[in-house]
């Protein structure tokens, strides 16, 4: 929840980019700091939401993992 004084902010990243460069790989390792070495093809689009606390605000990333 973000404080009255400190509005949410919401970004959006898009990861755009050529098959098997390790998209997927750097979102999950952001999201939840692991690395899987197999590899599995996005299939169409997925989505993540991450909301952070930095300093005194609240951040909402919303990242979209290209296939």
């Amino acid at each position: 929840m973000s404080d009255f004084g400190n509005p949410l902010k919401k970004f959006e990243l898009v990861f755009l980019g050529e098959q098997s460069v390790g998209k997927t790989s750097l979102i999950t390792r952001f999201m939840y700091d692991s690395f899987d070495n197999t590899y599995q093809a996005t299939i169409g689009i997925d989505f993540l939401s991450k909301t952070m606390y930095l300093e005194d605000r609240t951040v909402r990333l919303q990242m979209w993992d290209t296939a």
